[in-house]
């Protein structure tokens, strides 16, 4: 395992330094691992957060859908420590959203490859199994006002890149977070069911990253944005109030890597969470640029779900998963210092924008 000095959901969510060029280093299975142990230092333990995200889109099913696992205080240091399993699925009849909350001790991870489970051997919970380098297998029940069950293949279709080391996420230096864009597009097969109806999974596509770090819950916001189509793979990790973040994108295998000075993120088309109590956006553009390339891209909220943790305290963050419509274009600078078109792309896309709540959480 590279050595570090040492964000995605549940919370889902993205310092001291980054590298110039964070997709440049080649990133092993062991990269996706469990990382608790290299930020155990018995200081800030008890703020420790990790969670394997996963995305699907399927238009032939007319189904898109979220998966994640996640560990906050794995160790108990603050009693109020959590394990859990989420689902949020966009379908015809509506967005559904159950998860499996349990104790962090009900946790299990590797650190030797992404293989890990909550919940084994209850009812509710699930877990990721690594096939080989490119492949993992995860699988999920969870029940409540929904029931939702998964057993799906990931296949990787992309090169994997680190979008940040120790990324400064908070006002404080030992408030840091590290993301791994591990599969920046796939291939999904497998069941997914919801409600009681299923959807066969036939090479839909997908995406998966990692986020693991400290920082203080409820004082972190973030915008964050995934597109992959077979030329073009976007990610887009933002931290507004520490004026951080990363914009990536793989061109036909080759990357562009814009850090925080160099794109802009703008919101618009507001609308009110009258549950929550907050604004979010319908409408957001990123314009990234540097001395080589140009990038343009416009997103158009169509489902939106809020997603709180259920842990006890006083302030929490508050995403807004969102399926898009997402549209943009990409260019590159000649000799003669002008924009040439190098292509425009459109297509379902997921995004998120953070918000904070200290009301009772709908």
């Amino acid at each position: 395992m590279r050595r570090r000095l040492s964000f995605g959901v549940i919370i889902i969510c993205l310092a001291g330094g980054i590298r110039a060029d964070p997709g440049a280093a080649t990133v092993s299975r062991q990269d996706d691992a469990y990382h608790f142990a290299s930020f155990a230092d018995g200081r800030h333990d008890g703020l420790f957060a990790e969670w394997w995200y996963f995305n699907l889109m399927d238009p032939d099913e007319g189904v898109e859908a979220i998966f994640a696992y996640s560990v906050v205080d794995p160790a108990g240091r603050t009693g109020r420590g959590l394990s859990s399993v989420l689902a949020v699925a966009y379908v015809a009849g509506g967005s559904v959203q159950q998860g499996a909350y349990l104790p962090p001790d009900a946790f299990v991870a590797s650190t030797e490859q992404a293989d890990l489970s909550v919940g084994l051997g209850l009812p509710e919970g699930g877990r990721v199994e690594v096939l080989d380098d490119e492949r993992y297998r995860i699988v999920g029940t969870v029940g409540g006002a929904h029931a939702v069950a998964w057993n799906l293949v990931y296949e990787r279709q992309s090169e994997p890149w680190f979008a940040a080391d120790r990324r400064l996420v908070g006002r404080f230096p030992w408030e840091q977070m590290s993301w791994l864009v591990y599969m920046p597009s796939a291939s999904v097969r497998g069941i997914l069911a919801v409600d009681g109806h299923e959807y066969r999974i036939r090479g839909a596509r997908g995406y998966h990253d990692h986020n693991w770090g400290e920082w203080i819950p409820g004082l972190v916001t973030w915008n964050w944005a995934q597109y992959s189509d077979p030329r073009v793979r976007i990610a887009v990790g933002d931290f507004p109030k520490v004026a951080e973040g990363t914009v990536g994108v793989d061109f036909d295998g080759e990357q562009t890597v814009f850090d925080a000075k160099q794109y802009r993120i703008t919101h618009s088309a507001w609308r009110f969470d009258a549950a929550n109590r907050r604004w979010f956006p319908a409408r957001s553009r990123v314009r990234a640029e540097n001395d080589r390339r140009l990038l343009d891209v416009r997103f158009r909220a169509r489902d939106t779900v809020p997603i709180v943790p259920p842990l006890d305290l006083p302030v929490l963050p508050l995403v807004y998963e969102q399926t898009a419509d997402i549209t943009g274009t990409l260019w590159e600078k000649t000799p003669a210092g002008e924009w040439r078109l190098l292509t425009s792309f459109a297509g379902p896309g997921f995004k998120e924008y953070t918000s904070l709540t200290a009301v009772t959480p709908q």
